[in-house]
């Protein structure tokens, strides 16, 4: 078992005695707070991560209020708002809060409470505060500047009677504190602009009025940018400067570091596509340049990174906040060496990008279906009568129904007619830097061979089967399969589709076309596959983007590498025929046709159908029986690990 003595050794910072070095850094996905307050949701979320074994408890970011004139309503953006009145002026503010401190406080954990001010409607001077938002911000005033920096003690005052243990004043991820640090942003030539110690004066002035409001029993910290990497911004040696500065002059007892925008590359809430801590150094240049503890916060999954991280200098303690979603007893489960039980973040952003700025309004993991659904699923029920379940079909969705169902005290078999679990995860983890898709896979394995599920692999199931199985509950998780992709046209190029590509049952080389009407990874994962070995790729995409719905903490190294490796993207094109080696395509908003000229391959990318015939062969010849997963509707894997999860628990 490897050692992970530093991991769990405790640390004081400032007046905050941390039992251990794993970091629930702040993250706002939903879970919870219906009222702006912590509510029973917000608790049962939040507090499993403390009584999994973290040490400190970020929950999610307290908005501070935005000094907006007469008349002037609240302005509330994907991922930011600028509000008049926030949560902790609300009178039921410490009681509710404390509730959920002392919740924490009960497990041996510490609880942080992060102060932001994330908006763009007021800045330091009148530019773009985000790389994708065209918006541009009021220009503050003097007076706004002042009651902008009062919501901080107010803030930590209320925190501190609630039972905070810390506050944390945010200086990333483009919030006001951020635009005034950087040049590019605040452009001002007073005291608040213009050389070094202008810029940091805002933070500066926003901590030292925390320390006179609440001068005992309180840390104070920052969450700050290493390195904006954007022309005009600041680098590393400036944040090494400035935080050797303010941590001085403020003063403040720790810094938590991470590196990045909410959109482009890089992104601070780092995909798949990145190395596990790909930014570690930069965590570890600040440590060096400052006399405070520090925290790393970037695509931390696994226990022994963090330990060999913790052992390189590179940070005193290590956010691991996705790791905790997808597992809150991780610590737990590493503390007592039952490391093959870790369920591994992917780092596909469903959390994040779903939750904050798409469609879903309630938390939400790809890996772990518990999110948002605590109440419920803590603890899981055993079942009331012990039933014979068969599972077909080895993908997100059938690995969780057969889990699930395994855990309540099922006897589950469960067939797949492949030769390895996992469906199309395996396939979309051929494509480059996707590899982390197969954590899920190799953990559900090792749970359901723990749980003493009975796995057949390279079994192809007929109805006949199912029916002589005489299981008393069968669930269809067959998945999907690659829509027609056949042209007009008189042509020998071939036809194949991403999945026959990508699982390498089809070669595609040379001048590559790809038919996209896919708007998420697919699209990107084929074309990136494809330019990696060799092929001249053009996409025909059907509308206004390639990786359109592809989260914004993502996109910016999804379109890197596509642009990077020559891609040509045709955007808002529809194909029309296939004549010889040449490709019609027409604008799908005038109809004027171009030509694509010397094809040798074409590869299909428009969405996949379900493949659903086994259930409807066995409904109404199976008492009881399910259809999960993208057997009833294509969607991803979060859509298929919640569906398996549910009808586990239903049977």
């Amino acid at each position: 078992m490897p050692s992970l003595s530093r991991l769990f050794e405790p640390i004081a910072i400032g007046p905050m005695r941390v039992p251990n070095r794993i970091v629930s850094t702040t993250y706002s996905i939903n879970s919870g707070r219906a009222d702006g307050l912590p509510d029973e949701p917000f608790l049962r979320h939040h507090v499993a991560r403390a009584a999994g074994g973290a040490g400190w408890i970020g929950n999610e970011t307290w908005v501070l209020p935005t000094p907006l004139p007469p008349g002037r309503g609240d302005e509330i953006l994907p991922g930011s708002a600028a509000i008049g009145a926030t949560a902790f002026q609300h009178p039921d503010f410490v009681p509710r809060v404390r509730r959920f401190t002392d919740a924490v406080h009960e497990h041996g954990s510490v609880c942080v409470m992060q102060l932001t001010h994330l908006q763009s409607l007021m800045g330091p001077s009148a530019v773009q505060t985000a790389l994708n938002s065209d918006v541009i911000p009021h220009v503050l005033d003097d007076d706004e500047i002042e009651q902008l920096l009062d919501a901080y003690p107010a803030a930590a005052a209320a925190c501190h009677a609630a039972g905070a243990d810390a506050v944390e004043v945010h200086c990333a991820h483009e919030t006001l504190p951020q635009c005034f640090l950087s040049p590019w942003t605040n452009r001002r030539q007073d005291r608040w602009g213009g050389n070094l110690e202008n810029r940091i004066r805002f933070v500066v002035e926003a901590v030292a009025r925390i320390r006179r409001r609440v001068p005992e029993g309180l840390a104070v910290g920052l969450r700050v940018c290493a390195d904006e990497h954007r022309d005009g911004g600041y680098r590393l040696d400036d944040m090494c400067h400035m935080a050797a500065m303010i941590s001085e002059a403020a003063p403040v007892d720790y810094l938590s570091v991470d590196v990045g925008s909410t959109w482009g590359m890089p992104s601070y809430v780092p995909p798949m596509q990145y190395p596990v801590a790909a930014f570690a150094g930069h965590a570890a240049a600040i440590r060096r340049a400052v006399r405070v503890p520090v925290v790393y916060a970037g695509r931390v999954n696994d226990p022994e990174v963090a330990e060999q991280l913790l052992h390189d200098g590179a940070a005193d303690l290590i956010g691991m906040t996705r790791a905790l979603l997808a597992d809150p007893e991780m610590p737990a489960k590493a503390r007592a060496g039952r490391f093959s039980e870790i369920r591994k973040c992917i780092a596909c952003n469903t959390c994040i990008g779903k939750v904050v700025h798409a469609e879903v309004k309630t938390a939400l993991c790809a890996v772990n279906p518990e999110v948002g659904h605590e109440r419920e699923w803590r603890p899981l029920e055993p079942a009331p009568v012990r039933k014979n379940v068969l599972v077909i079909g080895g993908g997100p969705a059938g690995l969780e129904a057969a889990r699930v169902a395994a855990a309540r005290g099922h006897g589950v078999t469960l067939l797949e007619r492949g030769n390895a679990l996992g469906g199309a995860m395996c396939i979309a983890a051929r494509a480059p830097r996707r590899d982390a898709l197969l954590d899920f896979p190799a953990w559900a394995a090792r749970e359901l061979s723990r749980l003493g599920v009975d796995v057949r692999l390279g079994v192809a199931a007929t109805a006949e089967m199912v029916l002589a199985h005489g299981a008393d509950a069968v669930v269809v998780a067959t998945g999907a399969r690659p829509r027609d992709g056949s042209l007009p046209g008189d042509s020998s190029v071939a036809i194949h589709d991403l999945v026959s590509v990508l699982s390498g049952a089809a070669t595609a080389r040379g001048h590559v076309v790809v038919l996209s009407e896919d708007d998420h990874m697919m699209t990107p994962s084929v074309a990136d596959f494809l330019a990696e070995r060799g092929a001249r790729v053009e996409i025909v995409h059907k509308w206004l983007g390639v990786a359109e719905a592809v989260d914004r903490y993502s996109k910016g190294i999804v379109l890197h590498r596509l642009h990077a490796a020559g891609v040509r993207i045709h955007s808002s094109a529809q194909p029309r025929a296939l004549v010889g080696r040449t490709l019609i395509i027409a604008d799908a908003h005038t109809g004027r046709e171009t030509r694509i000229e010397s094809v040798d391959a074409i590869v299909t990318s428009i969405g996949m159908a379900s493949d659903d015939a086994l259930y409807r062969a066995l409904k109404h010849r199976v008492a009881e029986i399910y259809c999960v997963g993208s057997a009833f509707a294509p969607r991803y894997v979060a859509e298929a690990t919640q569906h398996g999860a549910a009808v586990g628990r239903l049977l």
